[in-house]
């Protein structure tokens, strides 16, 4: 309390009345103001609603915390306020509440004195004890175990290596019975050898070095290598290469009888049978020791006519429309810049490595590939596939329509809904159509329409001046129907 206010007493000064003076301290600011409030009988919802000070505000003047307090000057207002409305002497809450703050900032300052520099102590000389020594060695000991351990787990987490030198590549053709094949690993490792014989086993020296003679037979020679660590026993990744030894020519003159017999053999890796392929595009690759490969493609007709379905439920192959033309007897002519046609049958001249490889394009529906290998002197070979093309499985429908050869008339409607603008289109005019559900397309002339349905070519929709409607839903090929569109 300051002198000021130990001498007020109320509102009178020792110097009008000469009454006692009261040494009792006053009761902090946030005391008085708090007796003051539950004198006057109201609580700290009604003095906010009256005064218009925020509660925090208030609960803060009254508890003392001026930290949560905003900065001294709305501070001071908020006191002098508050004093007036519960009936204090403003001007003297003030005068109090600025010795509190002086009080405050006083015992919050704290005398920094340097600390005494500590007297330096004589410096330890290290004596090696026995039992010092003794526990150094147990030390060393421990981390040479630790560490041989983790040698140890690398050790056996690493797979031992294997490579082939003899031959270079991993596919060659080498004309002998029999061929060094000659490769590095690691030392001491076992080699082993499968191959068309039984299989066969060698070590690598010490510098991982290994070499192995083996056997060929007339064709595509297919071997597998494998290294086995001779301390971890983990064997290493398979090494597969092919050898092909190629089938004699009967020289003119020397009768076939006493030619050696020859093998015509064809393994194919594309297509898989009851393969299915949503762009189109079909790649047949295999191996042959024959000197020419022919893939002929035939259209499968579908057994029963397509059923209607729901959208978005894929169709079977067997149910997709039959096209208006097999691509083999007569392609259907491609517009520039359209996607790429069907492939009539090819004719491959098979390399001396034997391997092939061709892709076809094909439309929606079920195709039948024949593909046969020929060789001089033998009878041909051949495999059957069965492929189906089918759109993919999208949502919605896209049909972009691309007028060939002459105009034609176009009508179509979308989700129920006419399509305007269509009418006769010109030759050469592109139209893109859309819809989430069906798509009904009517044409004077099919013929000349081909259609690429959300991003597949479907080629032409039917033949030339055939008048019809069609439907298209997600999922599944153009359907023929009654609707006029």
């Amino acid at each position: 309390m300051s002198a000021r206010q130990q001498l007020r007493i109320g509102n009178r000064r020792l110097g009008r009345d000469r009454a006692p003076i009261d040494a009792t301290p006053a009761p902090p600011v946030g005391e008085t103001l708090e007796l003051a409030r539950e004198r006057k009988g109201v609580d700290l919802f009604r003095a906010e609603r009256d005064t218009k000070i925020r509660l925090r505000y208030l609960s803060a003047l009254e508890d003392g915390a001026y930290e949560d307090l905003p900065s001294p000057v709305y501070t001071k207002g908020f006191l002098r306020n508050y004093a007036i409305y519960l009936g204090l002497d403003a001007e003297e809450l003030l005068e109090r509440w600025r010795d509190e703050m002086e009080s405050i900032r006083l015992a919050e300052r704290v005398a920094v004195v340097a600390p005494p520099m500590p007297i330096a102590a004589p410096g330890r000389r290290i004596t090696i004890t026995p039992a010092l020594f003794v526990a150094g060695l147990v030390v060393l000991v421990i981390l040479a175990f630790v560490g041989f351990i983790a040698i140890q787990l690398l050790r056996y987490a690493e797979v031992i290596p294997l490579a082939l030198t003899r031959p270079p590549n991993y596919f060659s053709t080498i004309d002998a019975e029999r061929t060094l094949l000659e490769g590095t690993s690691g030392p001491g490792a076992t080699i082993t050898i499968r191959g068309p014989g039984s299989p066969d086993s060698t070590r690598a020296n010490e510098e991982g070095k290994w070499a192995r003679e083996v056997p060929l037979a007339r064709g595509p020679n297919v071997f597998t290598i494998t290294a086995t660590d001779p301390v971890t026993q983990r064997d290493s990744d398979d090494l597969v290469f092919t050898i092909n030894r190629p089938f004699p020519v009967a020289s003119p003159g020397i009768s076939p009888s006493l030619a050696p017999p020859i093998t015509l053999t064809m393994s194919l890796s594309s297509p898989l049978d009851g393969a299915v392929s949503t762009d189109g595009n079909v790649v047949v690759s295999g191996i042959t020791s024959g000197s020419r490969v022919t893939i002929d493609s035939r259209f499968v007709p579908a057994a029963t006519p397509a059923p209607s379905s729901s959208p978005g439920v894929e169709t079977s192959p067997s149910l997709l429309p039959t096209p208006a033309a097999s691509p083999i007897s007569s392609p259907a002519p491609t517009p520039s810049g359209s996607l790429a046609p069907i492939w009539p049958a090819r004719d491959l001249t098979i390399p001396e490595s034997g391997a092939f490889s061709e892709t076809l394009a094909f439309t929606i529906g079920r195709w039948e590939l024949t593909i046969t290998a020929h060789g001089t002197g033998v009878s041909p070979i051949t495999e059957t596939r069965t492929i189906t093309v089918s759109p993919p499985i999208v949502s919605g429908v896209q049909i972009i329509i691309n007028v060939s050869g002459r105009d034609s008339w176009v009508r179509a409607t979308s989700d129920g809904v006419r399509i305007p603008g269509l009418g006769t289109l010109s030759d050469g005019e592109t139209r893109t159509l859309t819809a989430t559900n069906e798509i009904c397309l009517r044409t004077g002339n099919a013929g000349t329409l081909q259609l690429n349905l959300n991003g597949l070519d479907i080629g032409f929709l039917g033949r030339v001046g055939e008048v019809g409607s069609w439907i298209f839903r997600p999922g599944l090929g153009p359907e023929p129907t009654e609707d006029p569109c």
